[in-house]
């Protein structure tokens, strides 16, 4: 695939080339950045600022990326907050994240909050609710919007206790649904969650755990209303396989995930149907035959999201070698590429870890990424929220 404007992109349906655009200020930190579509535009919530504590923040853009409206601050940074996983819902802003307070003594965690809210177009809360229990430490919360309800999964952790995954579910006022309740085991390790919801209900929840195993594995959490089936996917080798990312087109599914089988962490796609009953295939295993490999590198290559756009399926993710590079390959609805893989970002910066949104308005890639300044003798002084957009149909 050419690195050419004309080449990457379909011109008679775009009217330009998507640029990188910064979000945040230059002066502070930008971190775990999440990109949703929100009233047709493109909107990015990521963690920094600063201050001493970390707080949110979100910004919107236009259709093809450039920023609009100022930086709307969503906490008060009072104590830190981490990991916003942001979904639109009647073209407001539905996040969740969780919030940490260290122990000035130990100098280790006193306490983490899962929580979840709703805000206007300002960035005025309208309502907040919180997801973990007070007698528990909650983390790495996901949400995602669908017909009206929102699905919330997060990892919570009492006191001698394992962690497990916890699901509730609520309306658009914030009221529940279904009450916050256990889904599911997991261990210490898991520190990734990712989600979709099918036509039907089902809110489908990804995640690796070593629980019972030899190593990380991936598993696929499946719930509606009481109803709670979880299954491993990927086979228990020893080799780590990890941050497991899902995508729904109707009844075909495409994950993806790094796997450490061949020695480093290298990216899969792994392209799927639902069963009649919305479930995976009982069988399915990622790291059988069907799967594709599609990084061959001598680093690592981790971060990998993917979503449906234009009939076919966009893959993102992050090498790291000699400088940490973000790029965007582009595959068809059996996970067969279309092109080959396109860099996106590396040049200015280190990429962090990529977020794609897709809508009928476009596609829309997010990262932060840490810049160095010539003068401070190469120490990384600060990290910005970058986001490229494209109306319409994408990149090509």
């Amino acid at each position: 695939m050419s690195k050419t404007c004309g080449a990457l992109f379909l011109s008679v349906l775009l009217t330009a080339c998507a640029t990188p655009a910064q979000l945040s200020p230059g002066d502070g930190r930008a971190f775990e950045l999440s990109v949703a579509y929100i009233g047709g535009r493109p909107a990015v919530a990521w963690y920094g600022g600063s201050a001493r504590h970390e707080a949110l923040f979100l910004r919107y853009a236009s259709a093809t990326g450039e920023p609009r409206g100022p930086v709307q601050q969503l906490t008060d940074a009072t104590r830190d907050a981490y990991e916003p996983s942001l979904q639109e819902m009647d073209g407001e802003a539905v996040v969740a994240w969780y919030e940490q307070e260290g122990d000035s003594r130990s100098g280790g965690v006193r306490r983490q909050v899962a929580l979840l809210a709703r805000f206007d177009a300002d960035g005025k809360r309208r309502w907040q609710r919180q997801l973990s229990a007070d007698d528990a430490q909650g983390r790495i919360p996901v949400v995602r919007v669908h017909g009206g309800i929102i699905h919330a999964a997060w990892v919570e952790q009492r006191d001698g206790a394992e962690p497990r995954i916890r699901v509730a579910s609520l309306d658009a006022a914030g009221q529940w649904l279904q009450m916050p309740r256990d889904a599911v085991a997991v261990d210490g390790n898991t520190w990734n969650l990712n989600a979709t919801v099918g036509a039907d209900g089902f809110f489908h929840v990804l995640y690796d755990s070593d629980r019972g195993g030899h190593a990380r594995e991936v598993h696929w959490l499946r719930v509606r209303d009481a109803g709670i089936e979880d299954q491993r996917i990927s086979t228990d080798d020893g080799r780590e396989s990890a941050y497991p990312d899902i995508a729904l087109d109707g009844t075909r599914v495409v994950l993806t995930w790094f796997d450490s089988r061949d020695g480093n962490a290298e990216v899969y796609l792994r392209c799927t149907r639902l069963d009649a009953t919305g479930a995976p295939p009982a069988d399915l295993r990622l790291d059988d035959v069907a799967a594709r490999r599609v990084t061959h590198t001598a680093g690592d290559s981790i971060g990998a999201y993917v979503t449906w756009h234009d009939g076919g399926i966009v893959l993102a993710w992050t090498e790291v070698g000699e400088r940490r590079r973000l790029l965007l390959q582009r595959f068809d609805r059996d996970c067969r590429a279309v092109g080959a893989a396109t860099e996106m970002a590396g040049a200015r910066g280190a990429a962090g870890i990529a977020s794609l949104a897709s809508s009928q308005a476009g596609l829309a890639l997010a990262w932060d990424e840490q810049r160095r300044d010539a003068n401070a003798h190469g120490r990384e002084v600060t990290s910005v929220a970058v986001l490229r957009a494209w109306p319409h149909r994408g990149p090509r």
